[in-house]
């Protein structure tokens, strides 16, 4: 029944992913913790481990709606390589000399999601109260800024990266949310790959069952990552025939369900 689950979560999350760019995590960091509850896993190790495989799945699906927009050519190579490059160094710092130490616990992990999808929700709404036509602002420093931001919330949530990626660019450089959709996968691949990569190279403290490559667990990683593959081309056809303004609405429900669930972890 529990891989059934992370099979279904996969499919959901994988559509959501196609469909908005932001990423498989917001559904993943509510079903993968479940999992590892089921599973017997310490305290003090679930964040890692959620964050870890939440990646994984993440990776897994940018990389299927990756290849979704180069056959659509909908690609755009030069703002998508200022962003990806400054979110996976700032990244890689942040899961190392932070996330991976121990003094980053389940609580801290939840209020510092709590803070920041609230903040996305409102600056999300307060746009579509908005809906002016804006000229688009061309700035490296802006794409840059907007690519370390984003690697430095990928690390401490796990939720890959597009959540910020998308906010910024719609809202800071006036970018169509589908351009900056297209910008966010390939982002959000690069953002993954190297956040995995250091959590296959890092060794749990605690002894996991599973646990044989670094924090991804396969009984987890395995029918989530087969869900996303199948589903994330299906939302992304979808969201070609939606407009601009119905991808945010969808975007901000997804965010604020989240914002729920984790507000009665914290506090429930």
């Amino acid at each position: 029944m529990v891989y059934f689950l992370l099979s279904l979560a996969g499919l959901v999350g994988g559509f959501i992913a196609g469909l908005t760019g932001i990423g498989t995590g917001f559904l993943m960091i509510v079903v993968i913790p479940l999992a590892l509850q089921y599973m017997n896993m310490p305290d003090e190790e679930m964040v890692r481990f959620t964050i870890a495989n939440t990646i994984f799945a993440t990776m897994c699906s940018a990389f299927v709606n990756n290849l979704t927009m180069w056959r659509k050519k909908q690609v755009y190579p030069k703002d998508m390589l200022w962003v990806t490059v400054s979110a996976v160094i700032s990244a890689s710092l942040v899961l190392h000399f932070f996330v991976l130490r121990e003094e980053y616990s389940k609580d801290t992990y939840n209020f510092i999601i709590i803070i920041f999808l609230a903040y996305i929700i409102f600056r999300t709404i307060y746009k579509l109260r908005k809906p002016f036509h804006y000229d688009e602002v061309q700035s490296k420093a802006r794409l840059t800024i907007t690519g370390i931001t984003a690697g430095i919330v990928s690390s401490i949530t796990g939720l890959g990266g597009g959540s910020i990626i998308i906010p910024m660019l719609n809202l800071w450089l006036k970018m169509d949310i589908k351009k900056a959709k297209s910008i966010s996968f390939g982002a959000i691949f690069g953002i993954a790959f190297m956040l995995t990569i250091l959590n296959l190279l890092n060794t749990p403290s605690s002894n996991i069952p599973y646990a044989h490559l670094g924090y991804i667990l396969l009984p987890v990683a395995i029918p989530l990552s087969i869900g996303v593959i199948i589903s994330s081309p299906l939302g992304t056809s979808l969201s070609d025939r939606l407009s601009s303004r119905t991808i945010s609405i969808v975007f901000t429900i997804v965010i604020s369900l989240v914002l729920l669930r984790k507000v009665f972890e914290l506090w429930g």
